[in-house]
């Protein structure tokens, strides 16, 4: 058998013993919420410079794109002062090289001649494909009656 000693001694010294440990454990409990709460409020305050950085950054952004449609509209003006000076240029080349529209004629001509080539070759061609497609109905019923006589 096992023996176990047994010893009596009072219980006030343990109760306070009981106590001081308690009070220990209540301090060092609270040192630990103490610490977590300058965490959180650490926190807060970066937190919070972060979302001052967004507002400040994004009053700069808004800042900026507001100066697009002077900078787009100066743009404009720019393109069509340059699309004048160019007109202006070409007329004034055209005029001094002496070359008009009847210098181009021979050039259009040409050119519409092409455009009518180009389309009697698309109704050629649209006259080929409906010449194929009734080739291929043809053959697709050929086929089909030469099926059915082999199954018979």
């Amino acid at each position: 058998m096992n023996e176990e000693e047994y010893e009596v001694i009072p219980t006030s010294p343990i109760r306070r013993l009981e106590k001081r440990m308690e009070k220990m454990e209540d301090t060092s409990s609270t040192s630990q919420v103490q610490k977590l709460m300058e965490q959180i409020i650490e926190l807060i305050k970066s937190n919070q410079r972060l979302i001052d950085d967004v507002v400040k950054a994004d009053a700069e952004l808004r800042d900026e794109l507001s100066k697009i449609p002077g900078k787009i509209n100066q743009l404009i003006d720019t393109m069509k002062e340059f699309m004048t000076i160019l007109k202006a240029a070409s007329e004034e080349e055209a005029v001094t090289s002496g070359l008009g529209p009847e210098a181009f004629k021979p050039v259009t001509e040409k050119l519409n001649e092409l455009v009518e080539q180009n389309k009697q070759s698309i109704d050629s061609d649209k006259n080929l494909l409906l010449a194929l497609d009734t080739i291929d109905k043809r053959l697709k019923r050929l086929y089909m009656g030469f099926a059915n006589m082999y199954r018979r």
